[in-house]
């Protein structure tokens, strides 16, 4: 009597091959499905995904999945999106160099947008955060002021104009105090002339500064070190004539006059000196 057992094994063998064969049937089904999805569903689920990590807070894989869209999925509608919400992801973490350029890439590649106003505001915005004090390399301050002044005269009225209003003005006020302390550092190492060339700089260049009285009061002074007295009351005249801003340094000037006419009658009182000396050298 033969053994069973062969053909049991042999019934195995059968049935795992067709276990297999129909796994590998499927497993090939599936990736044909896979292979034929059109690129549209692809990007689709890309963004859902990476939706749902954005809305959850999770940015660095959000971050990573937007960036693919945005890279590969730049002909489909939720592209517009995803590059938005790259931005924004970078924004609210304060990354403000990467914000920038993924807001810049959404307004140059989909002028139309919805979200343009936003974007060109965040871009401002990010360019503000990063601009250093004044004592530091100025290229970035003036970087930011040039994109604030594009904003308020492209959006003159719009939600961030006001906002982008006060940060020109605040950067601004970084590069006048720049000119200024430059000056005032110029006048303590006893170089009136150097002083007066910055002080100057600064009333051209920021007339609507607050550091313009305060300095008006201190070219006033480098003038009369320089024996320039005429220029000295000049500019405190001038000072006098914007009556808002002069009224708070009433005293300062006062004394600043004080200290000119002193200042005047010791250099008359040394020329006098000095011309009788040199008469009294001819005889």
């Amino acid at each position: 009597m033969k053994s069973i057992f062969p053909t049991m094994r042999a019934n195995h063998r059968l049935f795992a091959a067709a276990i297999s064969l129909a796994a590998f049937f499927v497993s090939s089904c599936s990736s044909t499905k896979a292979a034929i999805a059109s690129p549209d569903k692809v990007c689709r689920e890309k963004f859902e995904k990476a939706k749902k990590d954005y809305d959850k807070g999770h940015d660095p894989d959000a971050q990573e999945k937007l960036r693919d869209i945005s890279v590969n999925c730049v002909g489909y509608d939720y592209a517009e999106e995803a590059q938005y919400m790259l931005g924004q992801s970078h924004f609210r973490n304060e990354q403000w160099i990467e914000a920038e350029t993924e807001f810049q890439i959404l307004v140059d590649h989909w002028e139309r947008s919805k979200y343009v106003q936003e974007a060109r505001w965040k871009i401002c915005r990010a360019a503000y955060l990063q601009a250093p004090s004044w004592d530091r390399d100025p290229s970035l301050t003036q970087q930011a002021i040039e994109r604030n002044v594009a904003f308020i005269s492209d959006f003159p009225t719009g939600t961030w104009t006001d906002s982008a209003k006060q940060n020109r003005d605040d950067l601004v006020d970084r590069m006048a105090e720049r000119r200024y302390e430059t000056a005032r550092l110029y006048l303590k190492m006893d170089e009136p002339q150097a002083a007066t060339i910055y002080f100057n700089l600064l009333l051209k260049e920021f007339p609507e500064s607050k550091h313009v009285p305060p300095a008006r009061i201190e070219l006033a002074r480098a003038y009369a070190l320089l024996d320039q007295f005429d220029r000295a009351r000049e500019s405190l005249d001038t000072l006098q004539m914007d009556t808002v801003r002069a009224t708070p340094l009433r005293e300062k000037i006062s004394l600043t006059q004080k200290w000119i006419e002193k200042t005047q009658r010791k250099f008359d009182e040394r020329r006098q000196s000095e011309a009788a000396e040199a008469r009294q050298g001819k005889l």
